[in-house]
């Protein structure tokens, strides 16, 4: 299974524990092709770990409509939906925003 995982404000050592399993392609990005069984592993490490860090992870899955599933972990004004079968990430900023009524704070 193909995985990407990407990584902001989390303690330095989940990097090295992820560079045995992924190659960090960019500064907290890291790719690779990994059993199941590890992404469910590196995820649950990940985020006990992470703190207040954001986690995403993006996975391949031929369960899915688009062939792809996201995790998301700490990310502030972002939530995984499903929408008939596709996966889409919602923004809480605007509804946020606009439950508050502050026209100033509904700019993104």
């Amino acid at each position: 299974m193909f995985a990407t995982l990407r990584m902001i404000a989390v303690p330095d050592h989940i990097h090295g524990y992820l560079s045995r399993f992924l190659i960090e392609c960019g500064t907290g990005l890291y790719v690779g092709n990994i059993s199941p069984r590890v992404v469910e592993g590196l995820w649950k490490r990940v985020t006990d770990a992470a703190l207040d860090g954001e986690v995403i992870m993006v996975t391949s899955s031929p369960a899915t409509e688009q062939g792809f599933e996201v995790r998301l972990h700490q990310t502030t004004g972002r939530e995984v939906t499903d929408r008939d079968g596709l996966t889409l990430i919602k923004s809480t900023y605007i509804r946020q925003s606009l439950e508050s009524g502050d026209p100033e704070e509904q700019k993104p």
